[in-house]
């Protein structure tokens, strides 16, 4: 009897088991999709439709890496201590006076607050006097609210960046470069561009993945 009511357990017992292994698999198999889905349904248009140049306008002289920058706040920095230190960094030559300029203003805010906990860091290089105008670009940039890092560039440093963006003989602003962990350019953008917010992201989330 005893032997009868065993098996008649065991009976009993194997589909329980069974059921329980199927739900357990089934439990990891959603689990699973739904990690792979959120990875997907977390990236933006704007980093899905995302294309690295095949190659860029041209080269950086690397006598940049030795210019003093003023700041706008705090000591001047050699350009090298910007670029290179483990961040991707969106460089934007701009101008208080530049319309153009202004428009892609409120994206930089929005790109600095998005990314600033991810490694990144937004520059602007204003191509302004930091002698004549140090204060007409401090009022500017408390008036729209910019919260990343402002600072002067020489005539002599953008031309530079300019060469190496293509060498528009109109030198045109705004102007922006997209640079690596390691300091190297994986983008650039010359005068504006109506998806402006949508390009840097791409390029942003593509040079954190790069390098």
């Amino acid at each position: 009897m005893d032997r009868f009511h065993a098996l008649s357990r065991r009976r009993m017992y194997s589909p329980l088991r069974f059921s329980l292994t199927m739900c357990l698999l089934l439990l990891v198999t959603l689990s699973l999709a739904c990690g792979q889905q959120s990875v997907v349904e977390n990236s933006s248009p704007a980093v899905k439709s995302y294309k690295p140049p095949s190659k860029l306008p041209g080269a950086l002289d690397t006598a940049v890496n030795d210019i003093n920058l003023p700041m706008l706040t705090g000591s001047p920095v050699k350009f090298a201590d910007l670029v290179g230190q483990k961040k991707v960094v969106l460089v934007n030559f701009w101008a208080t006076w530049c319309g153009p300029c202004r428009r892609e203003i409120p994206d930089l805010v929005a790109l600095h607050k998005q990314f600033k906990d991810k490694g990144v860091e937004i520059v602007g290089l204003t191509v302004e006097d930091p002698q004549m105008e140090r204060d007409r670009v401090q009022m500017f940039a408390q008036q729209f609210s910019m919260d990343y890092r402002i600072g002067f560039s020489s005539r002599d440093m953008f031309f530079q960046f300019n060469r190496a963006n293509g060498d528009d003989p109109r030198a045109p602003i705004p102007q922006t470069f997209i640079f690596d962990k390691n300091g190297k350019i994986v983008d650039s953008l010359r005068g504006f561009r109506r998806d402006f917010r949508e390009w840097a992201e791409g390029a942003i989330t593509y040079a954190l993945s790069a390098s």
